[in-house]
């Protein structure tokens, strides 16, 4: 590892204001670095032509977050020596970094005359079409740069990037696999392996990938990270593993102290504590601290969300999209408030937009097609838009799975089946997405109507008989799912159990698993679905389903 790796806060610009995180690596200690910037500055106002160590300053005041004087001290080293190509990347690296892309891609353009390589070209295309967010442009610059040169690192890490900005944790595995193979000790590529296995599903995989990262590099935040992530969603926060997360947390907040990941770890580790005051009250002070923070806002907002505060969690998410409309999670999490909440006018307009500024996403597609249809009730605009999913990425199980819940809820369960059976082809064993497609495949076996049964005579469930026994079949597949795959994430686990079980006609089971699912903090707003369902079932004897 080259050097210790933190968090920095970058001031995009002076006139908004507006605060970035952008993970730092530190080459020297604090005190050594802050001598080296004394030394560094008097020496460039002393020669003011001296080229080399203008170079290190400007390298020194990137590491310390002052990107727009590291710009002008990079524009002064290319100006007395043009042909550092590095250079020009390094100052468009940091100018689309800060969304600059205008500027950015002018850069890439005087650092492409000067580049020999054709690799090296074809590369700097892809940077260029990622400024211009031409993603299947960027994707083919970079795939041609790795066929030019297979063993250049940066050509694969560039195409995983932009296949990770698309929402494909395939593309992203299959060229970090390539990184892996040429440098097995790259820790990087091995953290982002990672992300992509579990993006997919693969739990066992992904914990392998993710021990390998942290017997390179144990102290980088992003594998410490990583792991309170996952230690939180398996509820490692009381006796003896909790000690042991909150252990990892101090690390993190030590080595962090002003990032917004870190700070939202450390509250979602209060609240499934069952402290949930102390855990919003920590993203309350980050927001009041750094109130041009965009993704403090965000999860903020989501903390509020997912406590039962909507009100609250709308106004908080909606900062962070007026400070910020350039990331699509912050579109999708105040689109899931805003249905949530009713507010149909507001979640209407954003919708529309969301989709004009995001085509290349397909889980903005997906998301909007299951609004179209719940809280709109456009059934046909719902599953044309949730079919978009499917179009930009038919290697994938959940747009397919995604959209069969969409079709699922217009009514259409016949085409539901045909998706949702297409999705589970393609997830990979052990998934936790195993869970609710048999749950919802049971659901629309049993729905069937009729015409629906002839069109599923080819699949063997053309008979009423037969297709209740299948969406029996399937529902105990979920409950066995979710036995098998509990420590992943018991409080959604105990969730499913309890639909499914309700679904089987065992009430006492169902009871006792949604109570479950309650005493491992499930969230808002299922927690909330949870809460009713309890109400239902110990009101009234339950009604068999099949």
């Amino acid at each position: 590892m080259s050097g210790r790796i933190t968090t920095s806060l970058v001031q995009l610009s002076q006139s908004s204001r507006l605060e970035l995180n952008f993970y730092i690596d530190l080459k020297d200690k604090i005190t050594r670095r802050d001598q080296k910037f004394i030394s560094l500055q008097k020496y460039v106002q002393k020669h003011p032509q001296g080229w080399k160590k203008r170079l290190e300053f400007a390298d020194l005041l990137c590491q310390m977050g002052n990107w727009q004087q590291a710009i002008a001290e990079y524009r002064q080293v290319i100006a007395v020596q043009p042909q550092l190509l590095n250079v020009w990347l390094q100052l468009g690296r940091i100018l689309r970094l800060m969304r600059l892309k205008a500027d950015a891609v002018e850069v890439y353009q005087k650092a492409l005359l000067r580049a020999e390589k054709k690799g090296t070209q074809e590369h700097i295309h892809g940077l260029i079409a990622v400024c211009r967010d031409q993603s299947h442009r960027a994707i083919e610059s970079f795939t041609l740069a790795t066929v030019i040169e297979p063993d250049k690192i940066a050509h694969w890490m560039a195409l995983a990037e932009v296949h990770w900005q698309r929402e494909n944790p395939l593309g992203v595995l299959n060229a970090l696999e390539k990184v892996d193979a040429i440098a097995p000790n790259d820790f990087l590529a091995l953290i982002y392996i990672y992300d992509a296995l579990i993006a997919l599903g693969d739990f066992s995989v992904a914990r392998d990938k993710l021990s390998r990262a942290i017997a390179i590099a144990p102290d980088d935040i992003r594998i410490i990270q990583r792991q309170i992530d996952r230690r939180c969603q398996m509820r490692l926060v009381s006796g003896q593993e909790g000690k042991l997360t909150k252990k990892m947390l101090t690390s993190l907040l030590k080595l962090s102290p002003h990032s917004a990941d870190a700070q939202k770890s450390l509250a979602y580790y209060y609240i499934l504590r069952g402290d949930w005051q102390l855990g919003v009250k920590v993203l309350a002070a980050l927001t009041a601290q750094y109130p041009n923070y965009p993704h403090a806002w965000y999860y903020y907002g989501k903390c509020l969300f997912e406590t039962g505060e909507y009100e609250q969690a709308i106004a908080a998410m909606g900062q962070a999209y007026h400070l910020y409309p350039h990331d699509c999670e912050i579109y999708l999490g105040l689109c899931e408030m805003l249905a949530t909440a009713k507010q149909l006018q507001d979640l209407h307009t954003l919708i529309e937009e969301m989709l004009l500024r995001f085509p290349d996403r397909w889980r903005v597609w997906s998301t909007a097609g299951r609004i179209f249809v719940e809280s709109f009730a456009q059934k046909e605009r719902g599953c044309i838009v949730s079919q978009q999913a499917i179009a930009l990425a038919p290697q994938l199980a959940d747009p397919w799975i995604l959209h069969g819940r969409v079709l699922a809820l217009a009514g259409q369960h016949s085409a539901a089946i045909h998706a949702l059976e297409q999705g589970k082809a393609l997830l990979r064993i052990g998934g936790l997405q195993l869970i609710p497609v048999a749950l919802w495949l049971g659901d629309s076996y049993l729905l069937s109507d009729r015409d629906d049964l002839d069109d599923l005579s080819d699949r063997g469930g053309g008979d009423r008989a037969i297709a209740t026994s299948t969406a029996i079949n399937y529902w105990q597949a979920a409950c066995q799912g979710c036995q098998d795959l509990q420590e992943h994430n018991p409080a959604m686990t105990s969730y499913w159990l309890g639909k499914a079980l309700t679904n089987l006609g065992d009430r006492l089971g169902a009871i006792q698993a949604y109570e479950n699912a309650l005493k491992w903090q499930l969230l808002y707003p299922v927690r909330g679905e949870v809460e009713m369902l309890l109400q239902q079932l110990k009101g009234k004897k339950l009604e068999r389903r099949v």
